[in-house]
């Protein structure tokens, strides 16, 4: 069972591609947005981990963060501060992210 969902998986991830993180703000001055940004880039190897991409859009209406998924849905939204504990839970929760903590630990065990 376990090894069907990796293979069903896997092909679902080949059609996709990261998780997005859309970071929104007035300007680059906007101090929620530049204390968001730093928080992202305090932990770059944990985004990669997670292959989550941080898309930046300026001249909007005001602060927001929009994650969405692999599978294309909308995920999370808010207008307040996201932190990375936050932000890795509501990804590590995911089937799809379960699903490849669950093939890394195969893969791993495989090479021991």
């Amino acid at each position: 069972m376990k090894i069907a969902l990796i293979l069903l998986l896997s092909l679902i991830q080949e059609n996709s591609s990261k998780r997005i993180l859309d970071v929104y703000a007035k300007d680059a001055d906007d101090k929620i947005y530049l204390e968001q940004l730093r928080l992202l880039h305090a932990d770059p190897e944990g985004l990669k981990e997670r292959d989550v991409v941080v898309r930046k859009h300026l001249e909007a209406p005001g602060f927001k963060i929009v994650l969405t998924g692999k599978d294309g849905g909308e995920k999370y939204s808010s207008e307040k501060i996201l932190t990375l504990a936050k932000l890795y839970a509501l990804i590590d929760a995911m089937p799809m992210r379960k699903a490849e903590i669950l093939k890394q630990s195969i893969n791993r065990s495989k090479k021991e």
